[in-house]
């Protein structure tokens, strides 16, 4: 069997001001914009929180449709456990996620870019605001007295574009003879469900929409539609049996 190859080019689009943190603070401001470069670089979103918010999405998906999950970042002894019984290569494994994402036994499988500013560039772009809020006691969930800080947000008036590329073994993906794999189907409903990204979201910060800008697969452009009927179609409750015996044969 032959790689799979999956390339997507997504657009996101906000529908108010955002924030991504960048670690750092400034004598004026407590919470700094993620910026290209630091500084007053081009705010954006890294590949690698779009991607940790990709595979969360997918996994409560994933969960829904009554397949199981593991988190990669368990770090109970129960959840240990799990890691290492799922331990395997993983055209054997049962984790439509890890089939999908790629594990500790066998690397990854999907690479999200930077989600970085169009060229378009029609409208000017406005500086980010600050905003103040009161600080939260995280042990009695109160408000701290004398306790106020800053952050820095974006306005929503640029639209930011990534990148996904996903590269398989064959005989890793689950699919129905040559039609589009269901780990990959289930990657795009997982991408078009995401509606907030970045910090302060309880605030209301972050909303946006995600739109597949083109969607190419074993070097065929393929309709993202096409790709959310496979996922509506798959009959995801014998999936599980489908997994667990390709893990025996």
């Amino acid at each position: 069997m032959t790689t799979q190859r999956l390339d997507i080019g997504y657009r996101i689009a906000w529908k108010g001001r955002w924030h991504v943190g960048s670690g750092y603070g400034s004598a004026a401001v407590d919470r700094l914009q993620q910026r290209c470069g630091g500084g007053a670089g081009t705010p954006f979103v890294p590949g690698s929180q779009v991607k940790g918010v990709l595979r969360h999405h997918c996994e409560r998906l994933a969960l829904a449709l009554g397949l199981k999950a593991v988190d990669p970042h368990a770090g109970a002894e129960a959840g240990d456990r799990r890691l290492l019984a799922h331990f395997r290569p993983l055209a054997r494994s049962e984790l439509l996620i890890d089939r999908l994402f790629g594990s500790r036994y066998q690397g990854e499988c999907v690479f999200v870019t930077n989600a970085i500013p169009g060229g378009g560039g029609e409208r000017e772009r406005r500086e980010p605001t600050v905003a103040a809020r009161t600080a939260i006691d995280r042990v009695t969930g109160t408000v701290m007295e004398r306790h106020l800080f800053t952050t820095e947000l974006v306005e929503a008036d640029v639209d930011l574009q990534g990148a996904i590329r996903a590269r398989h073994p064959g005989g890793v993906l689950t699919q129905e003879g040559e039609g589009f794999p269901y780990e990959y189907a289930l990657l795009v409903a997982g991408l078009l469900s995401l509606e907030t990204l970045g910090g302060d979201k309880s605030t209301g910060s972050g909303k946006c929409e995600v739109h597949i800008e083109s969607l190419r697969w074993n070097g065929g452009s393929k309709p993202p539609e096409a790709a959310l009927k496979s996922f509506e179609e798959c009959e995801w409750a014998d999936m599980i049996d489908v997994l667990r015996a390709e893990m025996k044969a």
